[in-house]
């Protein structure tokens, strides 16, 4: 259990991706982003799966403990080498307004999904280097701003079950994950990008991170193999035809001085969410996406990150991108 005297916007969070990279180009997968808040004694799970193109998501809440919500586990059998993650819940088909997914809380659509995650790649810490990120961003007041967090991450295979009502699936493929902790508080015009990748079988783990501002990007980059992690602070992302809510098809990601390389990836499927406890209007669009980096191919998640604007925040259910 964190110490009891933190800060308001200080929270825990997990997040899952893993989808099937079947040759027959079958779409099922799972995402989960779970944000545990102790201050204000609530967690939150954004919980949606796929099951061969059909979708289910649901906003699932509950009060901070030591354990996850109900219906949830991310068990790690071996740290940083074997997770177990079991989901079971009740939730929602369709989308709601600007084709955001898990806006309604638990619905009708049975779901069980049972799956083994397993990692033989060095595990990408990022703490230090977004601190200089947001030290660079704090140096400016005007611009976008973030909070300071602990961050690390991962990528490697995984092997389960999915289903969906009487749909079942067993599937295969790939996954990225992180767990980062700390203040999230992120605004003012903030908007980034998040380009977690695994490749080649999982044995090649790729992000680079960014927040663009009027002066340039300020990020990190990393690349993992079996031989460790190499860093570059040059990293750049492109978006066509444009960055927004479910409105890129193509990603071009560049790694600059210390890994020199480019991944490409085209999007398969948009998970976009909201995640008002992040800053006011925050969203994540999540781009579900066929990767290809130096001759090796996988799958990432070409996430978008920004605030809604005025007009997109009407659109919404009153309340709904602000807590």
């Amino acid at each position: 259990m964190p110490p009891e005297d933190l800060p308001d916007r200080w929270q825990e969070n997990l997040f899952f991706i893993l989808w099937d990279d079947a040759p027959n180009g079958a779409d099922s997968g799972l995402l989960v982003h779970l944000q545990r808040v102790p201050a204000r004694d609530f967690q939150e799970a954004r919980v949606v799966l796929v099951v061969e193109g059909e979708v289910a998501s649901a906003t699932l809440a509950g009060a901070y403990g030591p354990a996850l919500l109900p219906g949830l586990r991310f068990e790690a059998a071996v740290p940083f080498t074997e997770w177990h993650v079991l989901v079971d819940a009740a939730l929602n088909g369709g989308r709601g307004p600007l084709g955001l997914l898990a806006m309604h809380g638990p619905g009708a659509t049975e779901v069980h999904v049972e799956a083994t995650l397993r990692s033989e790649l060095p595990v990408v810490d990022f703490a230090d280097a977004l601190d200089a990120v947001v030290g660079a961003m704090q140096a400016d007041r005007s611009g976008p701003q973030m909070g300071r967090q602990e961050h690390y991450e991962q990528g490697g295979t995984w092997e389960g079950v999915l289903r969906m009502g009487e749909h079942e699936v067993r599937g295969r493929g790939l996954f990225v994950r992180d767990h980062s902790w700390g203040i999230r508080h992120e605004h003012n015009d903030f908007t980034a990008f998040w380009t977690a990748s695994c490749l080649d079988g999982g044995r090649v783990f790729a992000n680079a991170i960014g927040i663009p501002r009027s002066d340039g990007v300020v990020g990190i980059g990393a690349v993992a193999g079996p031989d460790g992690v190499r860093f570059t602070s040059d990293v750049g992302a492109t978006f066509s035809p444009a960055a927004g809510i479910g409105s890129y098809d193509r990603t071009a990601v560049r790694f600059g001085a210390g890994v020199d390389a480019v991944l490409t990836a085209e999007t398969v499927r948009h998970v976009p969410i909201l995640l008002p406890h992040s800053g006011p209007g925050r969203y994540d669009n999540n781009a579900v996406s066929r990767v290809a980096m130096g001759g090796a191919r996988g799958f990432g998640v070409m996430e978008w990150a920004a605030v809604l604007a005025d007009e997109e925040v009407a659109a919404l259910p009153e309340g709904a991108a602000h807590v």
